[in-house]
């Protein structure tokens, strides 16, 4: 007798449509995501406008240059609204994840087999959007971190002390608009630039406690253990061993082992991996949302505040 299973899959579309094509309604709209992706969407339509009075700022304040200044608060705003855009990204394809783990199993449930095969389809739609939705949230967080770290340059004294260091150096001033891969920093739950570095530039600023206020909130994101969850997930699904949907006979671990002398070479049946459950992948997916529209929220008016410190318009 020979073993069958699903060994391959594709399909067409990751949403499942109602039978008049409309999409099927979903049991939490998470509302709030959606404010606040919009909220930071709409400072990219802004930044023109106070980057050209911030000129007149500074001018007043006796900056000397103060070109660098006013392209950085240009390039803030278009950064924020593209974290506004990673955040409604990551939004709607947990949103179509939650449709699919609604949707009932196709095929028919009096056949076993057909079932099977209904579930692990179900299961890789759900996984594929989950982690879709993590991709886009982690790109936002990255995001978010370089955000900050370009408020905090906007001050002089701060921005010496950035510039000093080894990061620093690498990102040869992180000047606005700059796309070389050292202007943009790896932010993680192990990367100690944004604890150490940063932290110090804050400190150093002309206005401290605006500085300090905003690179505090930043670490404690980078903290969050919900962070941390998603860096591990992300790690796992796009840089190691993603773990496939479907039952497979491909041991991680392989089929043969040795004892002393003796080497045992196993027939396996096919069977899943253990770390292939859309909920829990779903699960991750949800609070890097949650975790984002809430550090974003908290972030919004301490970025105001630091910059506003540094003489510029917001």
């Amino acid at each position: 007798m020979t073993e069958q299973w699903t060994s391959a899959m594709s399909f067409p579309s990751f949403s499942p449509h109602n039978p008049d094509g409309s999409l099927p309604d979903v049991a939490d709209r998470r509302e709030h995501i959606v404010e606040v992706a919009i909220a930071w969407q709409e400072h990219s339509a802004r930044g023109g406008r106070i980057g050209f009075r911030s000129f007149d700022k500074l001018r007043a304040a006796g900056s000397t240059d103060a070109v660098e200044s006013v392209n950085r608060v240009v390039e803030l705003h278009g950064l924020m609204g593209s974290i506004g855009e990673q955040l409604s990204l990551a939004y709607a394809a947990e949103q179509d994840a939650q449709r699919w783990l609604a949707s009932p199993v196709v095929g028919d449930p009096d056949d076993p087999e057909q079932v099977r095969v209904g579930q692990e389809h179900k299961r890789m739609a759900v996984r594929g959007l989950c982690e879709m939705s993590t991709h886009f949230a982690l790109a936002a967080a990255h995001s978010l971190a370089n955000t900050v770290l370009r408020v905090v340059l906007l001050d002089p004294a701060a921005a010496a002390v950035v510039n000093s260091s080894k990061a620093g150096k690498e990102g040869k001033g992180f000047l606005p608009g700059a796309d070389g891969p050292g202007a943009w920093r790896t932010f993680s739950p192990t990367a100690l630039f944004w604890s150490s570095v940063l932290d110090e530039a804050a400190k150093a600023a002309g206005s401290p406690q605006q500085m300090s206020a905003l690179v505090t909130c930043l670490i404690k994101l980078q903290q969050d253990h919900r962070f941390v969850s998603l860096d591990r997930r992300r790690g796992m699904d796009y840089h190691r061993h993603r773990p496939q949907s479907l039952s497979h006979t491909s041991p991680r671990e392989g089929i043969a082992s040795r004892t002393d002398a003796t080497v045992t070479v196993s027939y396996v049946s096919a069977s899943d991996d253990t770390a292939n459950d859309e909920k829990q992948v779903h699960h991750v997916a949800v609070d890097a949302l949650a975790m984002l529209a809430d550090a974003m929220q908290e972030l919004s008016p301490l970025i105001a505040d630091a910059a506003r410190s540094c003489h510029v318009d917001w």
